[in-house]
């Protein structure tokens, strides 16, 4: 022992000590700044984009009783039998009979401001009375302004099933209330949609009211101990704050397990939709890597002490056996090598990993948006059909302002869905790519004409002097090249005012092709030019004609252009609109 504890040996030993401090703070400092990371993720990402998925099913499985509630509401049967005096109820029974089984509701059900008389799929229900507490949702529908309202109620039908109704407002052809019609849809579907996301995910999903109190949860949920968030342990006073809107995330302790929590208002049931996850799950495979760190720490730490140990009993050896340790010590350093050429094969796989990883979430992201274009088409093109068959009347005007917006909103996704797919494409595109040569003075003449609707709606001129670079032809891809002039004429449109100048214009030197696109915009200030090209960046200046932007277009032109070689800057100030310039060599 005497040999290893001396002076002589004590270097070797700092050296250890400082190589397992070294070891052990990068492995804690990478476990903190990752677990700082998850909890971050979780919070600002993971947990919102569950909660967003959940919201948008809702809102789907509500959007088509809504709109067979409409039709009711609308119906020229339904009216000419309540203005005529309801005589026959065998009709309206039938009616509403047929209602229920072709759309497969639940419920469908009249309610007659003359005779306040409930009628359903099975007869008269009752007669409505403004001293009975359930009939409390027909008088507000009387009196209310909205076409329709939707709220969760016992079905009185139906066994007092908790029941997602739609109260549609019928009006006469002279536009006054003659009752209330709709149909009913069971909470059964958001508590399957409910667990399928719980199994999906991992995560706790349940809704409460304005109160705090659970009001849905999957039959299977470990939530189904607690009432309420009050009572749940660790939230006290901070369920005032989440439901008041103060916060919509929290971190809290549950049974010894910190959990983070995310809360969204689902207006249409006047419900908050709560999504927590537990950070154990989430932080499991991080501790398994800290343990793995420190073990390997440990065991390079012992095998330095080792060698340590054995240079220090090597110098009291005879000279004859120098020849020997020498040859020991160079197999160690060998296998030292093999065991780090080792770990970095085994980090290069887990980068290779997380690179397949990342490819997977483009390939994702380009798979969702796909399949969400022809649902959207559809959207748009049904809403234009029956914008252009419904009758230019006052009776229709309500229901083309509804059309008209979800045809805009449609729209609006597509072009997000566009742009969310140039981004995939641009980024996941890391292989070399064909070029080709492109005649440039048609390609931004179609590109113009694409545009010349939208710049006479705002009665823009679009002025066009691309005669000096003639019958040029440039060295690139087609799509992108269109791509790049399409993003950044229409972003040129969108923030000009009305009865201004959008002027694209062209001209050759010696061994380039400037093109630039100039608006009659606001501006851009210095500050908001060095963040121009990010992604998801939206600056202080808004589109002159309520138009929708992504805050991807800029993003993408810049990727397409640093691709193809082309040189893409700015010029502008506030005040003084601005101008996109683009520099890309002639081909020889």
């Amino acid at each position: 022992m005497s040999l290893i504890f001396n002076k002589k040996s004590s270097w070797a030993w700092c050296i250890c000590a400082l190589l397992l401090a070294g070891f052990l703070t990068n492995s804690l400092s990478n476990y903190l700044v990752s677990r700082n990371n998850v909890r971050k993720t979780l919070a600002e990402s993971t947990l919102p984009l569950t909660s967003d998925n959940v919201y948008s099913e809702i809102q789907r499985d509500l959007l088509r009783p809504v709109f067979i509630a409409s039709l009711m509401a609308n119906d020229t049967f339904l009216r000419d039998w309540a203005i005529a005096g309801e005589k026959d109820r065998d009709a309206i029974v039938r009616y509403l009979h047929e209602i229920k089984i072709k759309y497969g509701t639940v419920s469908s059900f009249f309610v007659s401001d003359k005779t306040l008389k409930y009628y359903y799929a099975h007869g008269l229900l009752k007669t409505v009375s403004e001293d009975e507490p359930r009939d409390e949702w027909y008088f507000r529908v009387r009196e209310m302004d909205e076409p329709y309202e939707i709220n969760v109620d016992p079905d009185m039908a139906n066994q007092d099933a908790l029941t997602i109704f739609i109260n549609y407002r019928v009006r006469d052809y002279a536009g006054n209330f003659i009752g209330a019609t709709g149909v009913g849809l069971t909470v059964t579907k958001v508590n399957r949609l409910i667990s399928r996301y719980e199994a999906k995910y991992d995560r706790q999903i349940y809704f409460v009211d304005a109160s705090g109190n659970v009001v849905l949860r999957p039959s299977n949920s470990t939530m189904r101990g607690y009432d309420s968030l009050q009572e749940i342990e660790g939230l006290g006073e901070r369920v005032a704050d989440l439901l008041a809107g103060k916060t919509d995330s929290l971190t809290y302790k549950r049974l010894g397990d910190r959990r983070i929590m995310n809360c969204r208002y689902v207006p249409e049931l006047d419900w908050y939709l709560i999504v927590e996850q537990s950070e154990a799950t989430m932080m499991a495979p991080l501790r398994q890597e800290l343990y793995l760190s420190i073990a390997t720490a440990l065991l390079t730490t012992a095998l330095v002490a080792g060698i340590c140990i054995f240079v220090v009993r090597s110098q009291k050896a005879k000279a004859e056996c120098q020849n020997q340790e020498l040859k020991e010590s160079t197999r160690l350093i060998q296998e030292q090598r093999a065991a780090i050429e080792k770990e970095t094969s085994e980090l290069g796989a887990l980068n290779l990993k997380l690179q397949t990883l990342n490819s997977e979430k483009d390939d994702f992201l380009g798979i969702v948006a796909h399949d969400l274009r022809n649902p959207l088409n559809s959207i748009i093109g049904l809403s234009e059909l029956t914008l252009s068959e419904l009758p230019d009347d006052d009776s229709t005007k309500e229901f083309k302002e509804s059309l008209s917006h979800i045809h805009r909103s449609g729209e609006e996704m597509l072009e997000l869905i566009d742009e969310l797919l140039n981004v995939a494409r641009i980024e996941a595109y890391h292989e070399s790519f064909e070029t080709q040569l492109i005649e440039w003075n048609p390609l931004l003449e179609r590109t113009a004409q694409r545009f010349a609707e939208d710049a006479s709606r705002k009665h823009i001129q679009l002025k066009l002097e691309i005669d000096a670079t003639g019958e040029t032809e440039l060295k690139g891809v087609e799509e992108w090249m269109s791509v790049i002039v399409n993003n950044l004429l229409s972003n040129a449109l969108k923030y000009s005012p009305e009865y201004s100048k959008v002027t694209l214009r062209t001209e050759r030197t010696e061994h380039t092709v400037i093109t630039r696109i100039q608006d009659s915009g606001p501006g851009i200030s210095p500050d908001e030019q060095s963040k121009l090209f990010q992604k998801f960046v939206r600056l202080s200046a808004k589109p002159t004609g309520n138009e929708h932007s992504t805050g991807l277009g800029l993003y993408v032109v810049k990727q397409m252009c640093d691709r193809l070689g082309i040189n893409i800057r700015v010029e502008s100030g506030l005040g003084r609109g601005a101008i996109f310039i683009l520099e890309q060599e002639l081909h020889s």
